[in-house]
């Protein structure tokens, strides 16, 4: 059964206008909860416990969980976290040049130079037939 766009626009109005769920009633996945809950896992890691004994205690509190399951929520958190842009990390040190960086700096302008050289000897023209790219005859 096909929907009037009439409808969708009216539910789209309503949608907008709903009241935000109080976080009291607000449901998570055990995922979800446990990003919430990372922090104070860390902490009790720190304490002496480990997952075996974090998970126990989420199970008993409410939340059933395996040690495996949360080991797993916990690396996934450690991988949402947004990594710097290759861009930030080069003006960032563009701003900072450290003895170590700069040693480094003659190689980089290096591959710089040849990546340049490789790109340009790909933008020569080609043969119209066989797309390889026309190039001068060496003395070998």
């Amino acid at each position: 059964m096909a929907i009037q766009l009439d409808t969708i626009e009216a539910l789209r109005a309503k949608m907008k206008e709903a009241p935000e769920v109080s976080k009291e009633k607000r449901r998570v996945s055990k995922q979800e909860a446990i990003r919430e809950l990372k922090r104070d896992i860390e902490a009790m890691q720190k304490r002496g416990y480990t997952l075996d004994d974090i998970a126990k205690f989420l199970t008993d509190g409410g939340m059933q969980i395996t040690t495996p399951t949360l080991k797993s929520y916990l690396q996934r958190t450690k991988a949402d976290k947004p990594k710097a842009s290759k861009k930030a990390e080069n003006f960032s040190d563009a701003k900072t040049t450290t003895p170590a960086h700069a040693a480094q700096q003659p190689a980089h302008t290096a591959a710089v130079a040849k990546a340049k050289q490789v790109a340009e000897q790909k933008a020569q023209p080609t043969d119209a037939k066989g797309g390889f790219a026309v190039k001068p005859d060496s003395d070998i």
